[in-house]
């Protein structure tokens, strides 16, 4: 169950829980309209505004979370002060503990697996892609990507008003079963993680610790959920974000700390609306440990991603690719 506003991290009765609520220390303030989930560490110094969305296995401290911003999965935010409106996807690492402070200004969106480095300011409304390794400030609307990060083109948005996903959050606290999925027959897990996704297929899934998968047809898009053949490995950690939809074809073997992003933002508008982005695995695929697949993108059957990679397109049938650092390094 996500943190209750007003109450402690721990208080919550044990038939309510069946993993470890937040850990929230006592400097840190927590506005009654914020949503903090499960498995969530607020350290000294942190305060999360309202209509604020911390998601399952964060760290955050040292930090003001403003006002309706929204935090992905087990993102690490250490020192860093983010305006309204932004967009912090899963796994990125902001700042580090007793460094200079980060700035990420109001509308701005960071990709998944970014990392931004100590005294840098993310100007409003820009955009730092997925991966993306971000060592100097970046203007308002540019769009930088890449490993150190460079401008690649910078946004010409309507003005529709800023980000808001409040009714979003509401549809989330109200589901009687928020992250509380169960499993189909016929597949097993190693515990832990997070299940809040419409999973369905099989049999003979193996789910690896940790894992986190969301995404429902009852969600922005009807194809939301997770959809796989039988002999399917999820591999320790991985994380699935299926709310534009993720199929994996039968044998497929997703490696530890294995990202699958299928859904994005429409850059060309101030507000960042949600945008589908389906991902489909083929049968016999191979990735490898800390792979990022970023939707939309369809990987033909026996096709093989190396460790690290992120793909970003289409990969044909019995290919191997490291993604864009494979387009890089041509």
């Amino acid at each position: 169950m996500p943190l209750q506003p007003g109450r402690a991290a721990g208080t919550a009765s044990a038939d309510l829980c069946e993993r470890p609520l937040s850990k929230v220390s006592r400097d840190v303030t927590v506005d009654p309209g914020a949503l903090v989930e499960e498995e969530v560490e607020l350290s000294a110094g942190t305060s999360v505004g309202q209509g604020a969305w911390v998601r399952f296995g964060t760290t955050v401290g040292a930090s003001v979370v403003e006002g309706g911003v929204f935090v992905g999965f087990r993102c690490e935010i250490a020192g860093a002060h983010i305006a309204s409106g932004c967009q912090i996807a899963s796994l990125t690492r902001i700042g580090r503990p007793g460094a200079r402070q980060v700035a990420i200004e109001a509308g701005a969106w960071i990709g998944a697996r970014a990392v931004i480095e100590p005294g840098v300011r993310i100007g409003p409304g820009a955009v730092v892609a997925a991966g993306a390794h971000v060592t100097s400030d970046v203007p308002a609307d540019a769009v930088v990507v890449g490993r150190p990060a460079y401008v690649l083109r910078h946004r010409t948005v309507v003005e529709d008003g800023s980000p808001d996903f409040s009714a979003i959050i509401a549809r989330v606290r109200a589901r009687a079963d928020s992250n509380r999925k169960r499993l189909p027959d016929g597949w097993t897990s190693g515990g832990g993680g997070m299940l809040d996704a419409d999973l369905s297929g099989g049999p003979r899934v193996r789910l690896g610790s940790g894992v986190i998968a969301m995404g429902r047809a009852d969600g922005p898009s009807p194809q939301g959920g997770v959809r796989v053949g039988p002999d399917v490995v999820i591999g320790d950690t991985s994380v699935l974000e299926a709310s534009g939809g993720i199929d994996i074809g039968a044998g497929a073997v997703l490696g530890p700390r294995t990202l699958v992003l299928s859904s994005g933002h429409d850059l060309s508008r101030r507000s960042l609306p949600w945008k589908d982005g389906p991902v489909s695995i083929g049968a016999g695929v191979r990735i490898g440990a800390g792979a990022t697949l970023v939707g939309p993108c369809a990987l033909g059957d026996g096709a093989v991603v190396t460790p690290g990679a992120l793909v970003v397109g289409d990969v044909p049938a019995g290919h191997t690719t490291s993604g864009v650092l494979e387009r890089k390094n041509a």
